[in-house]
This record gives structure tokens, C-alpha cells and sequence, in this order.
């Protein structure tokens, strides 16, 4: 981890919204891609804010005050992002997005879908904690082209198969997804079928989204 991360650490786990910002403006005003910063800045000061929390060096409270204060960047970043960006809206395919239920930490998917943003799909945030019949719900009412889940935490993972096998038995057949950073960890093979794609990272998703990559099976 950089100095910098470590310094944007600290400000996310102060609750300063203008100085975890400032870092991540002059990033940008640098020529840092959107990509490097989400990877390599706040998903790394998440980690190491993740650790500490582990080894008791700080309290729930101040990693929930964090990863409020990385949400408030991450949506300012997509406020500055689309101000410089113009869409075609209703040409693009479609995305929808959203963490299994019980699943809280939402930050991976929402730069995900920044991500999509960014490559001009029409994205469907459903944010963290989503049940599977109103995932379902939303599919069937939308019916995307990507559908995308996340889990971050290994005790969910025992929700995962029938997540899946639902999804991929909706009647228009979207690509199922899944985010998880626990790729780098677990064989997630026996949570899922060969039928889904496991992106374990923003840089993954990118290739995917620029066709370079299929995805990595299970």
C-alpha cells in the first residue's frame, strides 16, 4: 500500500468528506484512470481499514464511519465522471447490480457499477442486503443483459447456489456475474454452476465489458 492510500485511509476512518475527496481530484487532475483509483486507492484503503478492524485497532463504528465516507467519494467521483462524460440513453445494454442477502459491504459493487456507467450501460443499482425474490422481482421486470452479485463475507457464500440456479433459470437468459474479492481466497466452484462468470476484480470487469474477457470459470 502507498502513502497515499494510507493517508486517504486515515481520512475516510476521520469522516473528512473534503480532504478523502481532495486526494482523489488530484488523482484525476494527474491523468489516474477512474480504474487505478478504484482499485488501487479506495479498495485498498478499504482492505487495510478491513485489517485494522480485524486486529481490534479500531471499532465497528469508526469502519462504518469509513465506508460512509468512501461512499460519499465514490459519488461524488461519479457526480465529476458523468459531468465529463455524454450518454446515449436507451441504446445501451442494461446491468443490474446488487449484494445476496445479509451482505452489507456494498463498495465493490457500486464501483462496479460506476464502471458499467462509465462504458455507457444503462445501470440497475440495487445496493447491499437484497433478497432473492426481489431479485428475481426486478429481473423479470427489467429484464437485463448482465446481472451482477456480489459477496464479500465467506458465511455468505452458503446463500449463493440458490442464487445462482435462479437466476440462470430466468426466461431471458441474461450472463450472471459474480463480484467477489474471496476468488483470491476460496475455490468458489462449489457455490456456483459453469454457467457463471467469477470476476474477482474492477480490472476483470473491465475486460469483460471491452469483450477481451469471457469471464473466469468456476
Amino acid at each position: 500500500m502507498t502513502d497515499l492510500t494510507k493517508k486517504f485511509a486515515q481520512f475516510l476512518l476521520l469522516g473528512d468528506t473534503v480532504r478523502s475527496f481532495k486526494i482523489i481530484e488530484k488523482l484525476l487532475h494527474e491523468g489516474f484512470t477512474s480504474l487505478y483509483i478504484y482499485e488501487n486507492v479506495i479498495k485498498e484503503a478499504l482492505y487495510y481499514i478491513g485489517y485494522l478492524w480485524e486486529i481490534d485497532e479500531i471499532s465497528v463504528a469508526d469502519e462504518h464511519l469509513a465506508t460512509g465516507t468512501a461512499d460519499y467519494v465514490l459519488t461524488k467521483l461519479d457526480f465529476h465522471l458523468d459531468q465529463n462524460d455524454e450518454q446515449v440513453i436507451g441504446s445501451q445494454k442494461q446491468v443490474m447490480l446488487f449484494c445476496i442477502e445479509g451482505e452489507e459491504h456494498y463498495v465493490g459493487i457500486k464501483m462496479a457499477a460506476s464502471i458499467f456507467k462509465q462504458n455507457s450501460w444503462n445501470v440497475k443499482y440495487l445496493g447491499p442486503n437484497l433478497p432473492l425474490q426481489h431479485a428475481i422481482y426486478y429481473a423479470n421486470k427489467s429484464k437485463p443483459d448482465v446481472i451482477c452479485l456480489s459477496v464479500t463475507v465467506s458465511h455468505h457464500l452458503k446463500n449463493l447456489p440458490e442464487y445462482i440456479q435462479t437466476l440462470e433459470m430466468l426466461d431471458h437468459k441474461p450472463t450472471i456475474i459474480l463480484g467477489s474479492r474471496l476468488a483470491e481466497k476460496y475455490d468458489l466452484s462449489k457455490f456456483i454452476s459453469n454457467q457463471t462468470l467469477i470476476v474477482p476484480n474492477l480490472e476483470n470487469l473491465t475486460a469483460f465489458i471491452n469483450g477481451q474477457l469471457i469471464g473466469i470459470e468456476a
